[in-house]
């Protein structure tokens, strides 16, 4: 068991070593992605290792400066995403916005190009040296309990925060949480008990993600063209605009209302 949350681990930092030199494109788009995605994956390693030696595995310090990386490629994603999601549309009253974001884009993309040329690739050398300290020796036992421990508080957290605001960003909160388990099940290969504990099956988590990922996507470009529309303020092209944000809110609360039951009805928060 310990040997496979490292291959899981070595596994992503590889593909984070990969596309760290593929994000140098500028038009491999999809590069980005994927080094987010392996950059969440091993933050739950991480946090599997803090759960079993809590007093010499801090998670914000062996993390700091790939977050400071992953926090700056963020950025430049959200502008993509949101770009694509325009151009999806297919409207010519949506040109003005998308040239708008060309130019966000370009400047997001030289302070992440910044970033990129900062980053130290030994960092990822030095976290499996971590790592390989925490598990040596560990049981299997004690790897698995880590990881019960860990969906535990998972689960604890999105009850916490579903129960704690009725703001919609705690349901991005928990959205954030649902992805984590559904890496921390990876990890485990289905060896946790997932389903017992949150009363759904894995495959319907997925769904869940999924749901919550649609609706973030409608919540972002909601805000996005609100906040160009307000610029336009008497511009005869806002009021066509206005009927497209309308489209996105109904979009957005049927996929809130389905996300919400799920959770309230499915996973019992």
């Amino acid at each position: 068991m310990p040997d496979q949350v490292l291959q899981y681990f070595r596994k992503h930092k590889q593909f984070i070593e990969d596309n760290l030199q593929l994000c140098e494109d500028p038009h491999d788009i999809e590069a980005i992605h994927n080094l987010r995605l392996s950059v969440k994956r091993i933050r739950v390693v991480v946090r599997i290792a803090a759960m079993i030696n809590p007093e010499s595995f801090i998670v914000a310090d062996q993390l700091r400066e790939i977050n400071k990386l992953f926090k700056r490629s963020g950025r430049l994603r959200d502008i993509q995403v949101t770009r694509q999601l325009l151009i999806d549309f297919q409207n010519p009253l949506l040109d003005p916005v998308i040239a708008q974001f060309d130019h966000r884009e370009t400047k997001q993309r030289k302070k992440f190009e910044k970033a990129l040329k900062k980053f130290d690739y030994t960092l990822l050398e030095d976290l499996e040296k971590s790592l390989l300290k925490v598990f040596n020796g560990v049981s299997s036992e004690a790897v698995l309990q880590a990881g019960y421990l860990l969906l535990s508080e998972m689960e604890f957290d999105v009850h916490k925060i579903f129960h704690s605001s009725l703001k919609e960003k705690r349901l991005h909160d928990i959205r954030t949480r649902i992805k984590d388990m559904n890496y921390l099940n990876n990890i485990f290969e289905n060896r946790l008990p997932v389903a017992d504990q949150l009363n759904i099956s894995i495959e319907r988590l997925k769904e869940v993600g999924e749901i919550a990922g649609a609706w973030h996507d409608c919540l972002n470009l909601e805000k996005k063209l609100g906040k160009f529309i307000r610029k336009l303020a008497e511009d005869s092209e806002s009021g066509s605009l206005q009927g497209i944000v309308a489209e996105l809110v109904i979009k957005k609360q049927g996929l809130s209302q389905e996300y919400s039951c799920i959770l309230m009805n499915e996973m019992k928060v």
